[in-house]
């Protein structure tokens, strides 16, 4: 944390405590990769008395529609979150024949699905529906390491009842133009912009993505607060440099807004770097290797 741009903290005789200024998040994933994201922070607090608030049932308040934005927003960050966290770069979509309108009715078939790919190896995934024009559902699903094509094509005709009944297709990057797997942060931004289509369609208490169990997501750590800053600019310069310096920014992404005050940058994958425990299925010769490249890394 930073304690040289951490803000003060006012407390008035009434039990108030009021701070303001610029607080600074960060989240680091296992292969290197870094997201930050800072928002203007004015608090006053009172002990005892703003939990007690009454709330409105789920899907019941006035504020609809600033709530269903939240939810949308707080769901792309999750798959976002969750798709870094898996290292997922492989992307499946799975659709149906059969016009399939019922989401409970066709997640159905998925878990069918996973149970297969599951028999076969560790299957972590992060996956969200999208519904297309004849008003039918498909899924697209963000996958963790090596995916056997033709077996996962296989699993799905089997779930759907043969060729002809449903298809799998399993999608280069770059609209097909790309070669190789995905780059993990432009798979979790690309599934994640799904989430925000039929949302509105949806109830409140609908589910919006499905993902597999065992997904450690990083915490989010407190980078500090900037108290009476200058501008939103001005303490945007010790961010970069400490993140030039600890992470590198290879394939940098940032969203700024000088109207809101608030920040959000992400890194793509560190090359060579890792943050995180070995793989329990690396071979004595791969943790030979591994030690080997971080000795000279850090040479």
């Amino acid at each position: 944390m930073r304690h040289d741009i951490v803000g003060e903290r006012a407390t008035f005789d009434k039990g108030y405590s009021y701070q303001e200024g610029i607080a600074v998040r960060q989240i680091v994933f296992p292969n290197g990769q870094v997201e930050v994201s800072g928002f203007p922070m004015t608090q006053w607090q009172r002990a005892g008395e703003l939990h007690r608030m009454p709330r409105a049932a789920r899907g019941k308040s006035e504020k609809r529609e600033q709530n269903e934005a939240s939810a949308t927003q707080r769901a792309t960050q999750g798959i976002r979150l969750r798709c870094k966290a898996i290292g997922a770069t492989v992307m499946i979509t799975l659709n149906t024949r059969r016009n399939i309108t019922d989401l409970d009715e066709f997640m159905k078939l998925f878990d069918r699905f996973r149970r297969i790919m599951s028999s076969a190896r560790v299957f972590h995934y992060v996956a969200v529906p999208e519904r297309q024009k004849r008003g039918a559902w498909h899924l697209h699903i963000a996958v963790e390491g090596r995916v056997a094509r033709h077996f996962a094509i296989r699993a799905w005709l089997r779930v759907v009842g043969g060729k002809g009944e449903g298809y799998c297709h399993l999608p280069r990057p770059n609209g097909g133009k790309g070669r190789g797997p995905w780059a993990t942060h432009k798979l979790a931004s690309y599934i994640s912009k799904y989430i925000g289509k039929d949302i509105g369609d949806r109830e409140m208490n609908r589910k919006r993505y499905w993902t597999s169990r065992g997904i450690a997501v990083p915490r989010r750590q407190v980078y500090g607060n900037w108290g009476a800053y200058p501008s939103m600019y001005e303490a945007l310069k010790p961010i970069l440099a400490d993140l030039h310096r600890d992470f590198g920014i290879h394939d940098l992404v940032a969203h700024v807004s000088a109207r809101d005050g608030t920040f959000w940058m992400a890194t793509g994958p560190r090359p060579g770097h890792f943050f995180g425990p070995p793989c329990p299925f690396a071979t004595e010769q791969d943790r030979v290797l591994a030690s080997i490249r971080q000795d000279r890394l850090a040479a």
